[in-house]
């Protein structure tokens, strides 16, 4: 350990609570220091890094965990990924509310991780604009599910209030780093174990009379994957996912930043008319502005047009799923196949095919995505 965060994690033993948070506050710039300065020692420039040789490889500071208490790869679900990933307009940012899967909760060396008071030595999220190395966030980890096969990532806990003032950071400043090609690295204990990577852009507006001149948007897999989801109720439900870049869609009340967007889906089985969403006429989305949001429809079969379809209902085939979303010059479509009535998963979604772990396309057993045709 650092001489600095040494200093730090003593005092915490002998000052008072306010003085104590200031004090994990600067163990936490101090560790944040020694990454970067071993990010330099790894490839000799200041603030780069190759993909994975800090995050992931000999770089990583925490501890020991036992990797083979699961028998499945960790992993991280998808949907939570573009549900808790969040680029706000203002050039903020959310990284909140992943679910992890198959995340070791006990240590190599026996017993199990105390997820709050070792928070510091467990979860964490490294943060990179291409390969620079910009900061990192801990989660305490205390909360599991399925058996603890699942870890939620909750609000990073890397903010703290000092006599009622709120110190440190919870998200990441765009307006400084800017727009390119982003990767959040989850690392647990001594091991990063999964990337994920999407882009920020900026739009414009020229108008010197808006309120608003430019927005920060996220873009990447929320354009580009669509998924079928085994729901509670049996049902198969499509999801997709929209968000509008317009500065004012409604231009009768510049208040108005939601826009109203009708959608409708259509399946076809082995090029035949099978199924559309359910109910009568399109769905109508209301899109927030530069903001991802999931919309869902269950389905409803040409033949028995007043039953939803369940999934358990599905034969084997090749399926297609055509989206039309208004607005936009053509459809969306996607596709997948159903043998021995299971879904076929895509590749980077099968265990069994998917090349590299850190970038698996973790559905559990419920979601089965689809990657848009171009």
């Amino acid at each position: 350990m650092k001489t600095s965060v040494w200093i730090a994690a003593m005092a915490l033993c002998t000052f008072g609570p306010a003085n104590a948070q200031l004090l994990r506050k600067i163990a936490k710039a101090a560790d944040q220091a020694n990454t970067a300065n071993d990010i330099v020692k790894a490839t000799g420039d200041t603030g780069k890094a190759v993909k994975g040789k800090v995050a992931g490889g000999s770089g990583a500071t925490g501890m020991k965990l036992n990797w083979s208490e699961f028998n499945q790869t960790p992993a991280v679900t998808f949907n939570s990924l573009l549900y808790g990933t969040q680029v706000f307009l203002n050039g903020g940012t959310r990284l909140e509310n992943y679910t992890a899967t198959f995340v070791p909760g006990t240590k190599a060396g026996g017993g199990k991780v105390d997820a709050i008071r070792e928070q510091s030595e467990y979860l964490k999220i490294k943060v990179y604009k291409g390969d620079q190395f910009i900061t990192y966030f801990e989660y305490d980890g205390g909360q599991k599910y399925d058996e603890g096969k699942k870890i939620k990532y909750g609000a990073p806990s890397s903010r703290y209030q000092i006599n009622g003032e709120w110190v440190g950071d919870t998200d990441v400043d765009l307006k400084k780093w800017g727009v390119g090609n982003y990767r959040l690295d989850f690392v647990a204990g001594d091991k990063m174990y999964y990337s994920f990577d999407f882009e920020v852009a900026k739009v414009t507006n020229n108008d010197t009379y808006a309120g608003v001149n430019e927005m920060y948007v996220a873009r990447g897999p929320w354009n580009n994957y669509a998924y079928m989801n085994y729901a509670d109720t049996g049902n198969l439900i499509f999801g997709f996912y929209l968000t509008h870049e317009e500065f004012k869609p409604d231009p009768a009340n510049a208040r108005n930043t939601t826009k109203g967007v009708k959608w409708s889906v259509k399946l076809l089985k082995d090029g035949k008319p099978y199924a559309q969403h359910y109910g009568n006429g399109p769905n109508k989305a209301q899109v927030r502005q530069a903001e991802w949001g999931d919309n869902q429809c269950a389905f409803k079969t040409v033949d028995k047009p007043n039953e939803a379809l369940k999934f358990a209902n599905l034969t084997d085939g090749s399926y297609k799923v055509e989206v039309t979303v208004e607005g936009e010059a053509k459809p969306r479509t996607y596709h997948f196949d159903v043998k021995d009535k299971k879904i076929v998963q895509i590749a980077q979604q099968d265990r069994a095919k998917n090349t590299d772990p850190t970038h698996l396309i973790e559905g559990w057993n419920d979601y089965f995505w689809m990657k848009l045709e171009k």
